[in-house]
C-alpha cells in the first residue's frame, strides 16, 4: 500500500505534499482545521494485487492515451482488467485523474453507470496516474 494525504471530510487523496487552500473535491478549507492527514494505507497499488490475488485486479484503474494533434492527450480510464460490478452493494463511486501528481479530474459514479471516465487535455507530460474508489475496498491507483 502506498502513502498518500487524504482529505478528513470527504477522502479525496493529494498525490503531491503541497497541500491546497480548499479541497478540491469537497471544497472544505484547511484553515478551519487540519484537512488532510497523511495515512499509510491510503493507495493499493499493483504489488497489492499480486499478493491479493485474482479478484482483486477488478479494482485498478486501467490508463490508456492516445496522443492526438496540438499537444493534447486523450486519456481514458477502466477500472479493472475484469470490469468491476456496479451494483447497489458493492460499487466503484469516483475515478480521479492526476498528470504529475497534480488532481486534473474526478468523475463521480453512480451503480447504473459503467467504472469508465475520459478526458481531453492539452500536456506533454508522460506522467498520469488514475485512482479508483471502491465502496468496499478502498482506494486503487495505477500511474503510467
Amino acid at each position: 500500500m502506498k502513502k498518500a494525504l487524504v482529505c478528513s471530510v470527504c477522502g479525496h487523496i493529494l498525490l503531491t505534499k503541497n497541500i491546497p487552500d480548499v479541497c478540491p473535491s469537497c471544497c472544505s478549507g484547511t484553515k478551519i482545521f487540519k484537512l488532510f492527514d497523511e495515512k499509510e494505507d491510503a493507495l493499493h497499488t499493483k504489488e497489492d494485487v499480486a499478493v491479493a490475488g485474482e479478484t482483486e485486479k477488478k479494482h485498478l484503474p486501467v490508463i490508456k492515451v492516445v496522443d492526438m494533434e496540438n499537444g493534447y492527450k486523450n486519456i481514458s480510464v477502466t477500472v479493472g482488467e475484469l470490469e468491476h460490478p456496479m451494483i447497489k452493494e458493492h460499487f466503484i463511486s469516483k475515478i480521479c485523474i492526476y498528470i504529475d501528481d497534480e488532481f486534473v479530474s474526478m468523475t463521480v459514479l453512480t451503480k447504473d453507470l459503467k467504472p469508465e471516465t475520459g478526458i481531453k487535455v492539452k500536456t506533454d507530460s508522460k506522467n498520469i496516474s488514475a485512482v479508483a474508489h471502491c465502496n468496499i475496498h478502498g482506494s486503487w491507483i495505477t500511474s503510467i
